[in-house]
Parts: C-alpha cells; structure tokens; sequence
C-alpha cells in the first residue's frame, strides 16, 4: 500500500471517531458552484479563501438530508445555534412568537441578524425577532453562517453573526420534494410537500421561478411523553443553601393550592387546609412527602398543573415564492419577486390555579348554597371565631389610564364570614374530560409574512453595482377563544338561593340557585345570563352553561411593515499597492419601520366592582378582567438611514510568511429617528502563509438598536403585593406596569476573532479551521423591574438625592430627592418593570470545523463508493451576563461544548447519510451565592438522525427514495425542573435546561418521502 494510501487509511479511521466534516474548503465550492458570488459579511471579498470573517457556508441539500422536515429546524441543530426557537413549542401562546428563530451562541435570536440574498429580512414577532420558516426553501441554495459582529457592513442586530439565506437564482427545471413523518410514540404525525419550477424566457434573457410549500404537523400533549404520564410534574425543591440544596421532586404539589380548592378562613381556623369532595362537603387534605420548600410536596392532596398542556403545538403552513427577472442588456438586469407565506400553530393549557395573590377571584360566603347544609355550618362557625369576615368595599378606579370614574363594590355586613379557596377552574364539565367538553384553554396563533422586493443590477466599466426597494409585512395574530372574563366570574361565583317570586325573562326562578347579581333589580342589567358557578363538587364540575358563561373570546394582531430602499457600488479602483488593486465598496439605504397592534381586550382592564360583592381590591385595583393572552393597542413607527464604506487593501504579496496579506476595513454611519446617531467599524487581516496555512483575524465595534417593541412595548398593569424598602412602609398593594422605554439606546459589543485555516496538500480533500473569538458587549438590554429587592437597593444607595435611574421605577407621591421622599407615605403608587440599558455580557469561545472527502478506493480499491465527513465543534467556556451594575456575572445556563458531525457516503445509486448532535453534560451553578444541587449537572445528550436513500429513474428525471429516523436511539432531553415563585405548577416543557435554551425532546421521529427532479 502506498504512503498515499496509508495516510488516506489513519486519516479515515480517525475521522470515524471523531466524525470531521466540511469546513471552509465546502464553502468555497459551493460559492463556486453558484453565479456571481459575493462572500457573505462583506461587500467586494468574492473569494471565501480572501475573508477574514469565519464563515460556515450548508447546502440546502446537506441540511435536508438528515432532518427533511424542514432548513431552519437543520440549522437549529448546529454547534453555533443555540437558544432558539421551534414554531411547535409555543406551549400557551404566551411568548408572542411564531416560527422557528435562528439565535448564535446564545446571545439571542434579536442579535442574529438574518439576511436573504445579502437583504434585510423583516421582523416577524412582536420582540423583533425573524421566523425564518418564512423564507422560500424549496429554492433554497446554501446558508452562510457568519459569527461575530457584522454591523459595519448590514447595520444593526448583526451583533452574534449573520445567518444569509442563498437562493438558486437559475434554478431550471422542476422538483419536488413530498415526505410524512410519525414519532415513535404514534404521535407529531407531518405531511410536506414542496414544489419548485424554473425556466428562461425570451431566448435565455429572461428566467421565471416559482415554488410552493405545504405542511403541517399534529400537537403533542405533555401526557403523551414519558415525563407527562400519570399526571408526573416534576419540580425544583429547596433553597439553594448547603443545608437545603435544590433538589428535584416527582410529583410536584402544592398544598396551599389544592385541586379542589385548599379552604383558608383566617388565622387559627379550625377548617384551614380542608378540601372539598362530594356534593359540596368539606373533607381535611392529604399531606403529600415533605420537600425542602414550605408548601410543595410530593404527592397528597395539592394542585399542580395537569399534563393537558401543549408540549409542541400543532401546525399548519403554506408558502409561495416567485421570481422573474430579465437582462435588458449585458450589463444591466431587471428582477422583482414576491412571497406569501401564512403558518398557525395550536396550543392547549390547563387552567392557571389560584393563589392568594392571584387576581383570579377565589373568595366565597359560607352559605354559599352549592355547599352542603354541613359545611356551611361548619365554615360560618368556624371563620367567624377567626373573624374573617368579608372587607369593607374599597373606592377605585377599573382603570385610571382610560379616566373611568371610582366605583365602589356593593356594601356588604361587616360580620358576613367568607372563606378562600384557591384551586383550579375544575378540569370536568359534567363528568366528562374538560378537553373533550371545551374548558380546556385554547391559544391559536396566526403568522403572515408578505414581501416584494424589485432592484436593478449592472456593471459599469470595472464597478458592480445594485438598486432595490422592498416592502414586507408581518402580520400575527393570537386568538384565545376560552380566556376567562374575571368579571363574569365574580358574578358566577356569588351564588345565593332566589327568593320566592323573583322573575327572571318572565319565568319564576324563587328557590333556585342564581347569581346574587341577578336577584337585584339594579345591578341584574349589568350580567344579563348570569349562570351561578358550582366549584365544590370535584367529581361532577361544573356545568357546560356556566364554563360558556365564563368564557370571552379575546384577540390581538400585530402587523409589522418594512420599507427599504437601497444601494451599492463595488469594485476596483484602479490603483493600489504592489501587492495588488485596492478594491473598495459603498452602500446607503434608508427603512421605515412601523409597529401597530390592535386588540379587543387589554391587560390595562380591570374588573369594574359595580354589583359584585365578592370584587376584593388590590393596591387600589380590582383583579384583571382577563386570565390570559391580552395586549394593549400600539401603533408607532420610525426611520433609519445609513451609509457604508468598505475598502479592502492587498498589503503583501509574495513575500515570507506573507504570500498572500491583506486587510479589509469597513466603517457605518447610521441615524435613527428615535435613538440618535451610532457609528460602527471593523477590521480583518488575512494573511495566507502559504498553500498550507492561512491566518485571519477581526475586530470590530457593533451594536444593536432597540427595536420598536423595545422601544414601545404594549402597556399591561396588574395589582400586586409589594414589601418597599426604602419606605420601610408595611407590606401592601400597588399597581405592576409592564412597558417599553422609550430612552433606550443602541447596545454595543467589541469583538475580536483569531483564527487559522489548514489546507495540507500531503492530504488531499482535507481542510480544517479553528477559530477564537470574545464578544464584551456593554449597554445591552434586558428587563428590569422594581420589584428586586437589588434594584430597590441601588436606589437606596443614590441617597440623599435619589439620582439612580432605578428610583424612577417607582413611582411615588414625592418625586426623588423631595422632602418626606423616604417617608412611609411615600409608598409608591406604582412600579414599574421595563428594558434598560443596564447589562454586561463577556462571551469567549473557539469554533473548530474540519472537512475531509475522498474516493474509498483511493484507500483500499475492493471498497467502492466516496465519503464526505464534516464536523462542526464549538466550545464556549465564557456567557456571563452582569444585569445590574455591582452586582455578579451569572452564567448562562447551556452546553458548553456542542458538537454537529455529518458522514455521507455514496456508493451507486445508494446514500447513507449520518449526521451525530452531541452536547456537553454542564453544572447548573451560576457562580452566584445558594447555588447548590442535589444533582449538581446536567448530563450529556447524545443524538443520532440516519438517512437512506437510493436514486432511480422516474419520468425522465431523476428521483430519490429517502427514510429518515431522526435521533434513531430516541434519546431523552436530561430532566431539568426549574425554580420559580410557583414552582409546583411546572413541567420541564420540552426539556428546559434554563433561559434561553431548550432541547428538542420529539424523540424518535420516522420520516420516508420521495424527492427529485424532471
């Protein structure tokens, strides 16, 4: 065998460990494969072995291979993607978000800058983020990938990287590509279809192309997953100290909070901690095992949320893609293209419980008539020995924004006992399973994305050169045909028994159980229909008239527009340096962004108390009248313009060590409407030694605007309990606003990459690249509320002025810095949660991509058939983020080595396609004080998909037959419960390894489809 040979052998078998892929050489053959080709990240580099920037160029072809149900959900797979989103995980709709969302090491899919052929691509969600399912795949070419800051050459978010989606332009022709998939649990069942034609038109000048896309995928319920059986939630226990680590808990219940209700009737009360069973008798509660927090148990009588919530919605989509464009002469070319693209997705949850400090409605009389004569005896006598005895009404206005009058709650006796209890709306609408009878609470989202985009090219003497102007729109709508109208609800639930001869539509309804509201004539027209609600009877529920009662249909829509008109020039100019011609690149564009959201219901309404005895204010404020899923109305917009100067400058050439050095330098002006003027830059060095090694390396200044829904985010006001520390005022209630901030200005991040590209000629067909990189970014944007108690501490701190922007996250009677501004009675009135500029992130890392294709013969001749290896590695020790100045950096909770490994061989007519995702075990200690575990890690996942296809002739064309088993040992997400101010109503949703990352627990998913071309 010869030296050749052998080394082809070692190189092989090791490449069978490690599974080495393609890298930078795969790109470049791609690139070549293409028409005019210009690198992503730059605007004049043509040649990927010239850029500096790190770039991972996938073909489309590669991505489908082992994950054919869709590109962005490949993508999602890959070591630089990570805490993303998938359009079938969005549990109760709550998020906002539809469609897959493409984030790069973890620092946000609102920093990854997503581009389609080099433009800007509209915000689909209200946070501003892209739902990349939205762009025409079956076109798809390749994906660029390009990590680190790229703001200098495409502007704002591009902070983590550009992900650029390359379409096939010429694509001549027809394909088609129809598959069907089902898990190993029967369950997730898909159908897609796709179809794709080109052609040229009036003698090769002009090319038309068009392409369609259907899908759509069955919901999964949590139930339907081994972690979901037999009502199992699991929850996070303890404290954190050493003495009561976090611990993690099957079986998760809360006591205070029971299914049926947990009766609390005052201090001391003889029935604290009774339940309800039967026809309204009361019965004491089952303790369940003790855990290290105060109320949650494992198992016995206490509420938790049942695993009829959505763990992937069930989704519908369709798109449509054409193009048309025309060469008028040689050197100018006209083109315009269009996209309709519509996807909804359909969750189902379980009903919030109640809690004491829940807006939900949960206080009751104790003659309630749907309890038993018993337990109305037993609950008078024993709240009136604890006096808990109904409130007196409390003036307030249902909402001050809107200048409504104070109303005042229906005086009630000062000695009528009440009781609480907390509990679930029941789950059982006359006997039968609430999901089959409707109570189950439905979200259904609904994503359009439309865009038009038209532009000329050319080329002038030694210049290319382009102008366009494209429009799109977003537009997503959220129903919630079952949310809960609190108001109603009060009503419903104070029952008493009609007296004799009360006439209700002129039938008498004297001795039978009516809404109090309807028994009196000046407060009957304000709930006409009014049906009493019977909580107390677990085993039948309560009626399909009262659930219909209480339901009120709510909506919302936010529609996003894009306005960009563009253009650039680049090319040589016809001097340099002896090493070569400088060439250089400038662009300017202008956008109009607008953001308007209508809704039929806000979270600003509150329950107006008028007629309803049992209305209990709050800080002033009645409960919300909705449970769920409510915006307020926003309709604002803005403007930016920028221009953008690239140069890149051949230094040496020929030279030591320098066959091939050059340096490419781009600087931004760009001029927000709202946010003022930034400049960004960047520099890159590449520096090819020899055919062997190349170096490259950046640094650059970015930043990322705030967006208008950073800018402006709908308002939502909610009563709360709120202990002030700078009053030092006993514990009461005020008003929790939620908003935008409209002060905010762009973050800003240094980033710095080094990296070396090997290129061996002893071994043909190999390319490898590693690469370090670190990101400080500064003045980022994150969530900040008044309600830390280290956010009310830096206030306190600013004293005797007062001057910390945090103060103003309260608002008082006395300004800051006033007389009397730490007294008691400058209690605040509200507090306030919003973005500010307040954060630090440091990001440290090293990408490796290896690539290696050879002929097996060229190893040993009896093997036939050629192999592709491809692996992908990024390890990335360093995500802290400081929220608030002098606080610590917490790490962000992910895999710190992730690994993607492709292996294709081809022999024949025959494919085999492997692609291995492998991420790192990680401890959940943030570094932060009460960080100890029980289970101080996080184990590794390990996840195999497996494709094989075989090629043949049909209609003359030719076709593939393809089966695909994705994560073939139906590996389990590592079960992760996470801790929160309710930690027994929370299920591991699709395996929550923290903020901002998820794994993908489908499990086995089998897929088999036919694809080709005629």
């Amino acid at each position: 065998m010869t030296k050749r040979k052998v080394n082809k052998l070692a190189l092989m078998c090791a490449a069978s460990v490690v599974a080495l892929t393609t890298g930078a050489a795969h790109a470049q053959q791609t690139a070549q494969n293409t028409e005019s080709v210009t690198v992503t990240g730059s605007r004049i580099i043509s040649d990927i072995t010239l850029s500096p920037t790190p770039i991972t160029a996938v073909t489309a072809d590669q991505l489908q291979a082992t994950t054919p149900t869709d590109i962005p959900d490949a993508l999602n797979k890959l070591p630089d993607f990570i805490g993303g989103a998938s359009p079938r995980s969005q549990n109760n709709g709550q998020n906002n978000n539809s469609g897959n969302t493409l984030s790069l090491r973890n620092l946000g899919a609102i920093r990854t800058l997503v581009l389609l052929d080099g433009h800007r691509v509209a915000p689909s969600n209200r946070d501003g983020t892209v739902n990349v399912d939205a762009l025409p795949q079956m076109l798809m070419s390749r994906v660029d990938v390009v990590t680190g800051g790229a703001s200098a050459v495409y502007g704002s978010d591009g902070v983590a990287g550009v992900v650029n989606f390359i379409l096939d332009k010429k694509y001549d022709g027809f394909k088609y590509d129809i598959n069907a998939g089902i898990s190993k649990y029967g369950d997730a069942a898909e159908e897609r279809i796709g179809l794709a034609w080109g052609t040229e038109l009036f003698g090769g000048r002009g090319h038309y192309e068009m392409a369609l896309r259907l899908f759509q995928q069955d919901g999964i319920q949590m139930q339907q997953r081994p972690y979901g059986y037999n009502h199992n939630t699991w929850v996070q226990a303890g404290d954190g100290s050493a003495a009561n680590p976090f611990t993690n808990v099957p079986y998760g219940h809360l006591f205070n909070q029971g299914l049926t209700g947990t009766i609390t009737c005052g201090t001391g009360c003889a029935l604290n901690s009774y339940t309800f069973t039967g026809a309204g008798q009361i019965v004491p509660m089952t303790h369940g095992i003790p855990t290290g927090t105060a109320g949650l148990e494992s198992g016995g009588d206490g509420g938790f949320q049942d695993n009829v919530a959505t763990l992937q919605s069930r989704q519908r989509q369709g798109e449509f893609f054409n193009r048309f464009s025309y060469d008028i002469t040689p050197d100018l070319n006209f083109y315009v293209q269009g996209s309709w693209e519509e996807s909804a997705d359909y969750s189902t949850w379980a009903p919030l419980v109640v809690s004491a400090s829940s807006s939900r409605p949960n206080t009751f009389f104790t003659n309630n008539p749907y309890l038993s004569s018993d337990a109305q005896t037993r609950l008078t006598a024993a709240a009136t020995a604890a006096g808990n005895f109904a409130k007196a009404p409390v003036p307030f206005s249902p909402n001050p924004s809107k200048g409504l009058p104070t109303v005042t709650g229906p005086a009630v006796a000062s000695n009528t006992p009440v009781f609480t209890a907390p509990s679930y709306v029941p789950q059982i609408v006359n006997g039968q399973n609430a999901q089959s009878q409707g109570a189950i609470y439905i979200t259904k989202g609904l994503d359009r994305n439309l865009g038009i985009t038209t532009g000329l090219t050319g080329k002038l003497s030694s210049f290319n050169w382009e102008v366009y102007y494209s429009h799109q729109e977003s537009r997503v709508q959220v129903f919630d045909p079952t949310n809960t109208n609190n108001a109603r609800y009060l009503a419903a639930q104070d029952a008493v028994i009609a007296p004799t001869g009360l006439k209700v539509n002129g039938v008498d309804v004297g001795g039978t159980i009516q809404c109090w509201v309807t028994t009196q004539a000046q407060f009957a027209s304000l709930y006409p229909g009014c049906v009493p609600i019977n909580l107390f009877n677990p085993g039948q529920g309560i009626s399909q008239a009262s659930w219909n009662y209480l339901k009120n249909p709510t909506f919302w829509a936010l529609t996003q527009q894009l306005d960009n008109i563009g253009g650039s020039i680049s090319g040589g100019l016809g001097f340099g340096l002896p090493a070569g011609e400088i060439t250089s690149a400038l662009s300017a564009e202008m956008r109009w962004r607008s953001y308007d959201l209508k809704s039929n219901a806000e979270p600003t309404d509150f329950v107006n108390c008028t007629g309803l005895r049992l209305c209990t204010q709050n800080g002033g404020a009645a409960p919300s009248l909705y449970t769920q899923n409510t915006n307020a109305p926003v309709s604002v917009n803005d403007n930016v313009w920028e221009t953008a100067l690239e140069i890149n400058v051949p230094l040496l050439k020929d030279f030591p060590l320098a066959e091939e050095l050059s340096a490419d330098i781009a600087g931004r002006y760009t001029d927000y409407s709202i946010s003022g003027t930034a400049e960004t830059w960047k520099i890159g060095i590449n520096d090819r030694i020899n055919d062997t090694v190349r170096l490259r390396g950046t640094m650059s200044y970015d930043l990322r605007a705030p967006n208008l829904n950073d800018l402006f985010a709908p308002t939502s006001v909610t009563s709360t309990g709120f202990t002030d520390l700078l009053t030092k005022a006993p514990a009461g209630g005020t008003q929790l606003v939620t908003k935008g901030n409209s002060t905010l200005t762009p973050e800003v991040a240094h980033t710095y990459t080094l990296g070396v590209v090997l290129t061996p000629d002893f071994i043909p067909g190999l390319t490898a690249s590693l690469d370090y990189y670190v990101t400080h970014m500064t003045n980022a944007i994150t969530n900040i509320s008044y309600q830390s108690t280290t956010v009310q501490n830096l206030c306190i701190s600013s004293a005797p002025t007062y001057s910390s922007p945090y103060c103003l996250l309260a608002a008082r009677p006395v300004a800051p810095g006033g007389a009397g501004y730490n007294a008691p009675a400058n209690f605040p009135t509200q507090i306030f949660s919003s973005p500010l500029n307040s954060a630090n992130i440091q990001m440290e890392g090293w990408n490796l991509e290896l690539d290696y294709n050879f002929d097996l013969a060229d190893v040993w001749s009896a093997i036939p058939g050629s192999v592709t290896l491809r692996h992908l590695m990024t390890y990335q020790p360093v995500l802290e983020t400081q929220n608030l100045p002098g606080t610590p950096y917490s790490w962000t909770t992910q895999p710190k080595t992730r690994m993607t490994s492709f292996l294709s061989y081809t022999v024949g007519d025959w494919g085999l396609d492997l692609q291995n995702q492998w991420l790192s075990g990680w401890k959940k200690a943030s570094g932060l004080v009460n960080q100890n575990y029980a289970a101080p890690r996080i184990s590794s996942y390990d996840a195999l998909d497996v494709t094989v296809s075989r090629r043949f002739e049909m209609l003359g064309g030719d076709s593939s037959l393809y089966f695909s088993v994705q994560n073939i040992g139906n590996t389990r997400a590592p079960l992760n419960p996470t801790n929160s101010s309710n930690p027994g109503l929370f299920y591991p949703t699709n395996g929550s390894a923290g903020p901002g990352f998820s794994y993908n627990d489908m499990g086995r998913y089998f897929t088999i489809g036919l694809r080709g071309n005629l």
